[in-house]
């Protein structure tokens, strides 16, 4: 087999970036358009830019079709497309170009493109990451304030004993020094010093209930204030789920709130894919729309109504001027060195009109949502079958149309 050709069946050539779901799928074929059977074997597909591969992937072929999904991630540009399968290289006659344009804001070029990739997955994985780092803290600084609080409390009881003790042994010395004064005065001292000694008890008594009691409500404003830190800290925490346990891996209800509207907020975020009835929706623009207020459309026959007299009578005949294409293949007979036509778009872009036959006729051809008229000087007679398409090649392999000339 000299030559390989693709043909696509499914999907178009030109992708919007951010599009991962879209399947593009292409018969393989030889140099006379025939299905190449490689049932089971398995496809390399590429994508190549001027500065070589840029992105490739695995397939099987499921008889002689090739099918494959982009990444969604790719740079805006425009890709040479390489389907390698048991040896052979599709196409090898002809380039296939797949155009990438921009899906949206945040994917201006290819290295944007690339840092942008992120799973949800990852996403999910990085706020378990900020989740756990939070509840680390929030458990080490519970630990901090409750040794903070059991060695004050610890301290403030050995301060405690250490003043009762010490107050006790003052009632003592004092209670002996009066004992010795009883036995060295007069009954008259003996009596004033015991007055004394019982004045010197009473007041020893009160200054240790006060202390007690300055002690007292020092503990209970650090248990004030332990409770209060934390209830705050652990309001972070996430609520327990019913007849589940704990664990160092639960994370904030704060967290858990976001990763639940994670799904919406991409799915908002995300653009809405072109369907069936958007592009019928196009077609019907282009049919409303298509030269002028005489020119009419049906199915994909474009006419004028052509005037003629009969019994006396003028009436309208349907005479066709031409034919719609979306997407698909137009084929016309050519016989003269010249071939006029008439094209109008629903956008600016360029479509291939080129030969079956003979690989030397191949033209790219400017369109606009107006009106032009065309004229291919093929420099010889022509005489056979050539096709309009919207898929197509680079401008250095074919012949450029782009002037308006009269028909």
């Amino acid at each position: 087999m000299d030559t390989t050709n693709l043909r696509q069946v499914e999907g178009g050539t030109v992708i919007k970036q951010a599009d991962r779901s879209s399947v593009l799928s292409f018969i393989l074929q030889d140099a006379k358009g025939r299905e190449v059977k490689l049932d089971g074997q398995a496809a390399q597909v590429a994508l190549y830019t001027n500065q070589g591969k840029f992105w490739e992937t695995t397939t099987k072929v499921k008889g002689a079709e090739v099918s494959f999904s982009l990444p969604g991630n790719l740079a805006v540009d425009d890709y040479l497309l390489d389907i390698s399968v048991a040896g052979y290289v599709f196409p090898s006659d002809r380039d296939l170009i797949i155009r990438v344009t921009q899906g949206f804001k945040n994917l201006p070029d290819k290295e944007a493109a690339e840092r942008s990739e992120r799973t949800l997955e990852e996403i999910t994985a990085d706020v378990q990451k900020q989740a756990d780092e939070k509840l680390k803290q929030t458990i080490t600084l519970i630990t901090t304030k409750k040794d903070e609080f059991t060695s004050y409390v610890d301290t403030k009881a050995t301060e405690i004993s250490s003043t009762g003790d010490k107050y006790l042994k003052d009632i003592e010395a004092t209670t002996s020094q009066a004992k010795t004064g009883i036995s060295e005065v007069a009954k008259t001292e003996a009596d004033k010093m015991k007055a004394s000694s019982t004045e010197a008890i009473s007041l020893i008594g009160s200054k240790k209930d006060q202390a007690l009691k300055e002690i007292d409500s020092k503990a209970k404003t650090v248990s004030d204030t332990l409770k209060t830190d934390l209830a705050g800290l652990l309001k972070d925490k996430v609520d327990k789920e019913p007849g589940k346990g704990l664990s160092d891996n639960n994370f904030s209800t704060e967290y858990k709130n976001k990763l639940d509207k994670l799904d919406t907020d991409i799915d908002k975020k995300l653009e809405p894919k072109a369907d069936k009835t958007m592009v019928d929706d196009e077609v019907q623009k282009l049919k409303d729309l298509i030269f002028d207020s005489e020119v009419k459309s049906q199915d994909t026959m474009v006419y004028v109504l052509d005037p003629y007299i009969e019994g006396g009578q003028v009436k309208f005949k349907a005479k066709q001027i031409g034919n719609l294409l979306a997407n698909d293949f137009l084929r016309v007979n050519v016989d003269s060195d010249k071939y006029k036509f008439r094209i109008k778009s629903t956008s600016q872009g360029v479509i291939l009109f080129y030969s079956m036959t003979d690989e030397a006729l191949r033209y790219a051809i400017h369109v606009f949502p107006n009106v032009k008229n065309y004229e291919i000087n093929f420099g010889k007679k022509v005489t056979g079958e050539m096709i309009f398409t919207s898929v197509t090649m680079p401008e250095d392999k074919v012949s450029v149309i782009r002037e308006e000339v009269a028909v």
